[in-house]
């Protein structure tokens, strides 16, 4: 991607996974026309539903093709043009190719075996909840550990294990890390989505509010996006909060420390928000759940 020229008329992108999305809708916006290739059945799995529906509806407005449950099989250089040819027979034809299929951990060369590890086929290596290996006075943290393979986890993998090393206390919350995907519209969310609790059986409310119904999100012209809140039928304390819009990756942050201090729906009911800002959705969104649950 860094060694282009010029901006091609048509990109084909192999994975529909975080990386691949967002360069997705990067190119989009630059009037390329792009094509996402994904064997899955749909991208991003791990996000709320309705925010992935929304997100997927938008990315189809901005021009992008998705080819789901298709696998690249054959990739040739034609010349003029790239080629890609799937299982089912299907030929992509585009100017570049950029394959996004997922991170391997930078390992062949480490010589692991010496030290007592292996890593799996992707290269990478197993941890436990304070990212030792199988050989404890190793640690291993960030990509070469998997999902979800993101900075922020990163960094914060590493000082915990920096800590744990040193014989300091800590642990990797993994329920309040939040999760920022640079699509567009922006996405976001922390703790649980809908799936996971309805597979728990945890009972749950729905809170959702919209941009354009926020005077900020109607000032800087976001009518599309929205905060949706899980919330706890019983005890009403906060279960996941998810986003799509502007500023999504930074609005995340406000229900993440809510979260992490056991805040309930309360919290947003009886507190005041600047006005107007786009902060003022989580508390639009809290009346709309409170009202569900009166």
């Amino acid at each position: 991607v860094y060694m282009l020229q010029e901006l091609p008329k048509r990109l084909a992108i192999v994975g529909a996974g975080v990386i691949g999305v967002e360069y997705a809708c990067i190119f989009a916006a630059l009037g390329i026309d792009v094509t996402l290739i994904e064997q899955r059945d749909e991208m991003l799995d791990f996000i709320d539903e309705e925010i992935r529906e929304a997100l997927s509806y938008h990315m189809r407005e901005a021009g992008i093709t998705f080819r789901f449950r298709e696998e690249v099989a054959e990739v040739s250089d034609e010349g003029q043009r790239i080629v890609a040819r799937t299982r089912s027979r299907k030929t992509i034809m585009a100017d570049h190719l950029l394959y996004a299929g997922g991170r391997q951990g930078n390992t062949d060369t480490l010589n692991l075996a010496v030290a007592g590890l292996e890593a799996d086929k992707r290269g990478r290596l197993k941890v436990n909840d304070q990212f030792q290996t199988e050989v404890p006075h190793i640690y291993a943290c960030g990509d070469v550990i998997g999902f979800p393979a993101l900075a922020a986890s990163s960094m914060e993998q590493g000082r915990l294990a920096a800590r744990h090393a040193f014989g300091e206390g800590g642990s990797f919350n993994s329920n309040l890390f939040p999760y920022g995907i640079y699509t567009i519209p922006e996405t976001s969310m922390v703790g649980q989505t809908e799936k996971e609790l309805s597979e728990a059986g945890i009972p749950y409310e729905i809170g959702v509010s919209r941009y354009r119904e926020i005077a900020r999100g109607q000032i800087i012209g976001d009518p599309n996006g929205l905060v949706k809140l899980l919330i706890h039928a019983d005890d009403r304390t906060i279960l996941g909060v998810h986003l799509l819009g502007t500023g999504a990756s930074e609005l995340v942050h406000i229900g993440q420390t809510a979260m992490a201090l056991g805040g309930t729906l309360d919290f947003f009911v009886d507190n005041v928000f600047n006005y107007p800002t786009l902060a003022e959705c989580y508390k639009v969104a809290a009346l709309d759940a409170y009202n569900k649950l009166a």
